[in-house]
């Protein structure tokens, strides 16, 4: 085993990202990092046991030389006797449909694909490539982005089924282990293109911290586990003080008495808020300091006063208390009936707006499960479709029997204040519901195997 590949699988071993007969799918650019990933991955199978799988991504960017890099991958898969899978995607495209930008897109595309792969071979984790050098990089563009410890700590050596081998070495290690190894790799040109924002990092901040202070991106990442570790602390100890002290829940808002933040220092206090708007953005994506102090603020200020936050997300001063989820119906009520539009926007007020379409069903395509996005299957639907409020006799089904149950009983055993009931936003088939919006959807109207067309709702609130 060469002694770099030997240091690799000491730290592998030292973190717990490799065990004995494991099955891993390897991401596979053609890059230098990637390249060193595989081959020592394949180094280390005789002494566990691996079962390697490759998967690649031609991201549709740079043309011939993307295609020459998917080429090479092919032969260098088939010299290893490493099974390969190629994914074709056009990331520009997809980029401008989901108003990403073209770095979060591939990203997007990649680990879908990594995933993908993964469930189908039944591996335990996926390895990616990234090293040391990427660490600092990672925790300088975080910190200049004004995250807090979280980011700052960088990337994980192992994040669910990610794992990251290389997180120990440097970019020059992994340069001089394939050059002792007479390894080629592919050099992708969109690495010193300085319009991606960690390029600019990589190939002009981090150069110059190197000339000033030698060994800087190692102890950029030594400080980075040493963040991580406070992190985890103060993470743990933030969700101790919700789960005795946060009532409520994704779908009702989460409330928390003001007291509790008092006697706590400004550092938890902070904790115990990303705590409850992880929660609700399921990840760290859309938060930021600012967010954060803006939810503090309310603790001085007089009840009923609220803030914005991204995603149609409110939080507001409720007596001793802050709420924090979506603006209540009352905010939001139509003003009356409202014919759904089938193939478009339907405005039911000046804060709400539902998109909807109806479209063949894709058997291959995963079931939204988002508070305010849902699907139905379209053929089931009896009557026009109604946004409304409650009506005498309205009812919905539950469970794989569809037992009918009256909304009135389904509001009170949700505990919806009775002040709150009429407000509460409908989507109606005749009396029966077929979502209860913001809640549970009738179990009638469920996507299932028979399902030939799906209306699909997207609802947007301002």
């Amino acid at each position: 085993m060469n002694r770099l590949t030997l240091q690799v699988f000491k730290y592998c071993k030292r973190e717990g990202l490799l065990k004995d007969g494991m099955k891993i799918v390897a991401g596979v650019s053609g890059g230098a990092d990637s390249v060193c990933l595989l081959k020592m991955l394949k180094e280390m199978t005789e002494q566990l046991g691996l079962d390697l799988f490759c998967v690649h991504v031609e991201h549709g960017i740079r043309g011939e030389e993307s295609r020459q890099d998917c080429e090479f991958v092919r032969r260098l898969c088939a010299e290893l006797a490493v099974p390969l899978k190629v994914y074709e995607e056009d990331v520009p495209a997809l980029a401008a449909r989901m108003d990403m930008t073209v770095e979060e897109a591939g990203r997007f595309i990649r680990y879908r694909a990594f995933e993908e792969v993964r469930r189908e071979e039944g591996a335990d984790a996926i390895a990616v490539a990234h090293h040391l050098n990427d660490q600092a990089e990672t925790v300088l563009f975080n910190m200049a982005r004004g995250s807090g410890i979280k980011g700052m700590s960088g990337m994980s050596p192992r994040n669910d089924m990610i794992i990251r081998p290389l997180l120990g070495i440097t970019r020059r290690q992994i340069e001089e282990y394939l050059s002792e190894t007479g390894q080629e790799y592919c050099i992708d040109s969109t690495n010193t293109d300085l319009k991606y924002s960690r390029n600019g990092i990589r190939g002009v901040v981090i150069p110059e911290l190197e000339r000033i202070v030698t060994k800087a991106s190692e102890h950029i990442a030594r400080a980075a586990q040493e963040l991580g570790e406070a992190d985890d602390y103060l993470r743990a100890e933030a969700a101790r003080i919700c789960d005795r002290e946060v009532t409520g829940g994704i779908e009702g808002g989460y409330k928390l008495g003001i007291a509790v933040l008092a006697d706590r220092a400004p550092i938890i206090q902070r904790y115990v808020v990303r705590d409850i708007l992880t929660k609700i953005y399921s990840g760290h994506k859309d938060l930021e300091y600012l967010h954060v102090n803006d939810v503090l603020s309310l603790c001085d200020k007089q009840s009923g006063r609220s803030i914005s936050l991204p995603r149609g997300i409110t939080a507001r001063r409720e007596g001793d208390h802050i709420y924090i989820g979506r603006p209540e119906a009352s905010q939001i009520l139509p003003a009356g009936p409202v014919e759904l539009n089938l193939d478009g926007d339907t405005i039911v007020s000046d804060d709400i707006t539902i998109c909807s379409r109806v479209e063949d069903y894709n058997m291959e395509e995963t079931i939204p499960n988002d508070l305010y996005t849902k699907w139905f299957d379209y053929d089931k639907i009896e009557s026009t479709v109604l946004v409304r409020t409650r009506c005498d006799g309205d009812y919905l089904t539950i469970g794989d029997t569809e037992n009918r149950k009256k909304l009135k009983k389904y509001l009170i055993d949700e505990k919806v204040p009775s002040s709150l009931r009429d407000q509460v936003i409908l989507l109606a088939d005749g009396a029966h519901i077929i979502w209860v919006v913001g809640k549970r959807i009738s179990s009638h109207y469920k996507i299932g195997a028979e399902t030939r067309r799906v209306l699909r709702i997207d609802i947007k609130i301002r």
